[in-house]
């Protein structure tokens, strides 16, 4: 059994060099690095979570990877992040997360804000079926409840990207 590679699904975004993105919910980092890879030395991945442990997590292994382009936040995710502008980011990544807020809605509207027009939403988190390990069913959303809340907010579900057993990953963009 596989687990869903960060690499191979931020791959699919198209970044390039000098390409700012924010990782809200960064968790030890896995999406982060992945996406530090990809927008280089001129580009910027600011890694957002509430928790100080994930947020050393992702501090060490960016450093143990020789990364210097990543910055650390500590910010509830369900309030407007003051520390990063709005409408400058070209993605925001949202991976195992949606399942863990009080207020996913609110979260929604935290990632359009960031986003420039024509940025990426990267989504990735647990299907909506049974699994032996995972959230709560009662947590978790579907692929299509899921489109359903980010349409009405202005996105525009582009594609489907190869996620594993467990897990799904869409990417919509900012209208």
């Amino acid at each position: 059994m596989k687990f869903i590679k960060p690499e191979n699904v931020v791959a699919h975004l198209g970044l390039r060099p000098g390409n700012k993105v924010t990782d809200l919910g960064c968790g030890s980092g896995f999406y982060t690095l992945a996406a530090a890879r990809m927008v280089g030395n001129t580009g910027r991945v600011a890694a957002v979570d509430v928790q100080d442990s994930k947020l050393a997590a992702t501090k060490s292994i960016t450093i143990q990877n020789g990364f210097h382009n990543v910055e650390i936040y500590k910010a509830d995710l369900e309030k407007p992040m003051e520390k990063i502008p709005a409408g400058g980011e070209d993605v925001v990544i949202l991976a195992s997360i949606l399942h863990e807020v009080k207020d996913r809605h609110a979260l929604l509207k935290n990632a359009y804000a960031l986003l420039q027009s024509g940025g990426l939403l990267l989504t990735v988190d647990w299907k909506d079926e049974h699994s032996p390990f995972g959230p709560a069913m009662d947590k978790r959303i579907s692929e299509h409840d899921l489109r359903a809340e980010l349409e009405p907010l202005g996105f525009k579900h582009t594609k489907d990207l190869n996620g594993d057993v467990y897990h799904y990953a869409m990417v919509f963009e900012k209208l």
